[in-house]
Order: structure tokens, then C-alpha cells, then sequence
């Protein structure tokens, strides 16, 4: 059985080339993700297994109650192995996290769906739990040894191309931009289309602090597009488990009328960068059903995005749910009641115009 060989509050040397870098790598598993949210209250642990492998997993305390609740973003990565390994790095985090005082935890791997990988958790306590992250299955483009241009724009839709070619015509140019100078813009954008769909989006300020820091670390890649020197998109994916992966994207919605295909393009061009760079896939994100983490149907809010990254030429692939174990069940209920008054009276005053 796997168990934990070691635990650190510093990142052993070569930790990004350990959990970002292989297969099934992510960048919230990264230095740079342990050190952003070490700055909003949680204590990473670098921890490392004796097969090898490793993880990063936040903890967070909630004074005055005993124990810990822990999540490991995005982890513990397959680095190429096997559900079942994964698992069992899983059930030894659980182990050693239950002797450090630890209520909740939670895992989240990015892992293609898996029988085994359920069952297995699923035999140690495991549940199944409502996804961390924004959504769990992925739109993925296959690219692959002897797969070229003509044959993506091949795979997609008719429309997809006449709208990238729109783009060009109308003079949209579509650049890296290394600085992030444009990354107001993006929050900007993204700001407009959750007012525009009615989904949250909660305070922009550490959003844009990690986008920086992301960028200045290198696991992200900003892409934007210009129209006459205007920002009119913008797309930020991570470069992990040897793909690019996006992770924010919009546009100025207020441009769309006369600058058609502008996130077409800009897609396209992460796709192109991922053929050239040698990847499996180009990851176009999730288009999930918030709660019912499925293919979103006619009518429901995902639909149109899913559409959109389906003309590209991008399949629907399912990924494994985020897993829980509670291993102190009177604390984490506690945890659970404090935490639903304090929310409570938060709420009453917010509306009494309290703050």
C-alpha cells in the first residue's frame, strides 16, 4: 500500500517538474498556487509518497474549532500511471492527514472517468462531492503524430472557419502578451459576460493577482486579441501535463456585432500553438451543468459555449468527480453548523446595511 513518505512546508527543488509537468500535471498543484493561496490564510504541505509520486494539499484551520479541512487542488496527479495508483495516493493522504488532526479532505485529480477509481475510493469512506472547481469534464481537440492544419479546419464546422477568416478580414490579430499588461481587460470582460449570464464572479483582485503571478512563474500563456489597438479578447491557458489548457476566456461583447469570430480565432491559435508545440490535445475547458456536472442541453446556459467548442472540432471527455472523505465526523459537523450561522449572520447584515 502506498503511504506518505514525507511532509514540508517547503517545496522540495524540482517540485513543478514533479507534479505540473507530467501527464495528468496541473498548475494548481504547482509553487505558485501553494504561495497564492498561503497569502489568503491556508498552509500548503508539499507531500511526497514513497512510489514516488507527490502532491500539494492547502489546510486551513477555523478558530476556535479543532482539526483541519484539506484539499488537494487538482491532486494527486496520474503522472502517467494507472486510476488505481491514484487511488491508493488518495487513501494514503487520507491516512496520514487523519493522524495530523485533519476533519474533511478532498480530492480532486484531473483523471479521465474511471470505474475502478470510484469504487476504490469508494471501499475507504469516499464520497462522491459537488466539483471545487468551475467545471470537471473537459472539450478536448485530439491533435497527435501526422494530424495537420488542413485537417483541424477540416474537423470543424463550416461556420467555425467562415468566422475565423471573418476575424482575420476584419483585421483582428491575435498575440502573446508575456507582461499581462492586458489582464485588466480580461477581468474586465469576464466581468461583463457574468452580468450578462447571471454567474458569479466574486472579487477580481486576487483573480488578477494570481493571473500575474501564474504568468511570471511560466505555467500560464496569455493570448489576446487586438482590433485597430483595441483589446477585444483574450484567452489565459495553463501549460501543464505537456498541453495547454484554458482557463479563462471572453470578449468584449460590446464589439461583437461588428468583430465577429473573435474567440473563434483566438481558439484557433491556442489550437495551432498546441500542434506546434508537439501535444496530444488542445484542452478548450468545460462547458459542464453547474450541480449536474453532464452535457448541458438545448436551452440551458452552457449549451451555446458547447456548441461553440464542438464547431472547433472539440469532444466531450469526462473526468472523475471530486472525492471527500470526513474522518471526524463530530468535528466536521460542528465545522458544518459554525459555518452555516456565520454565513447566516453575515447575510443579515449585509441586508441591514451593516457591511
Amino acid at each position: 500500500m502506498t503511504r506518505v513518505l514525507a511532509a514540508a512546508t517547503t517545496p522540495p527543488a524540482g517540485w513543478d517538474q514533479s507534479v505540473v509537468a507530467p501527464a495528468g500535471g496541473h498548475v494548481l498543484q504547482s509553487r505558485a498556487w501553494a504561495e497564492h493561496r498561503a497569502g489568503q490564510g491556508w498552509q500548503p504541505r508539499f507531500i511526497t509518497f514513497d512510489d514516488g509520486r507527490s502532491v500539494l494539499l492547502l489546510m486551513r484551520r477555523q478558530s476556535p474549532l479543532p482539526g483541519f479541512a484539506a484539499y488537494a487542488p487538482r491532486g494527486p496527479i496520474s503522472a502517467g500511471d494507472g486510476a488505481a495508483a491514484v487511488a491508493e495516493r488518495a487513501i494514503a493522504l487520507a491516512n496520514w492527514a487523519a493522524i495530523e488532526g485533519c476533519r474533511v479532505l478532498t480530492v480532486d485529480p484531473e483523471l479521465d472517468a474511471s470505474a475502478d477509481y470510484d469504487r476504490l475510493l469508494a471501499g475507504r469512506g469516499f464520497g462522491e462531492r459537488e466539483e471545487i472547481q468551475a467545471s470537471r469534464h473537459r472539450m478536448l481537440v485530439a491533435l497527435g503524430q501526422g494530424v495537420d492544419e488542413d485537417e483541424l479546419l477540416g474537423r470543424m464546422t463550416k461556420s467555425a472557419r467562415q468566422r475565423i477568416r471573418a476575424a482575420e478580414r476584419a483585421g483582428t490579430v491575435v498575440e502573446m502578451d508575456e507582461q499581462g499588461q492586458a489582464l485588466p481587460d480580461l477581468a474586465r470582460m469576464l466581468g461583463d459576460a457574468a452580468e450578462t449570464k447571471h454567474f458569479y464572479m466574486g472579487n477580481v483582485a486576487p483573480l488578477v493577482a494570481w493571473w500575474r503571478r501564474a504568468l511570471a512563474a511560466d505555467p500560464a500563456r496569455l493570448w489576446v486579441a487586438r482590433n485597430e489597438g483595441a483589446v477585444v479578447g483574450a484567452l489565459l491557458a495553463y501549460a501543464q501535463g505537456g498541453h495547454f489548457a484554458t482557463a479563462y476566456s471572453a470578449d468584449d461583447r460590446s464589439s461583437r456585432d461588428r468583430l465577429q469570430g473573435t474567440m473563434h480565432l483566438l481558439r484557433w491559435r491556442l489550437i495551432q500553438a498546441a500542434l506546434a508545440a508537439g501535444h496530444p490535445y488542445a484542452d478548450l475547458g468545460g462547458v459542464d451543468v453547474a450541480g449536474a456536472r453532464r452535457l448541458p442541453g438545448e436551452g440551458e446556459p452552457t449549451y451555446g459555449l458547447y456548441e461553440h467548442k464542438r464547431s472547433l472540432g472539440a469532444e466531450w471527455t469526462e473526468s472523475a468527480a471530486a472525492h471527500e472523505i470526513v474522518l471526524r465526523p463530530l468535528s466536521q459537523r460542528l465545522a458544518v453548523a459554525v459555518g452555516a450561522v456565520r454565513g447566516l449572520v453575515g447575510r443579515r447584515r449585509s441586508a441591514a446595511g451593516g457591511g
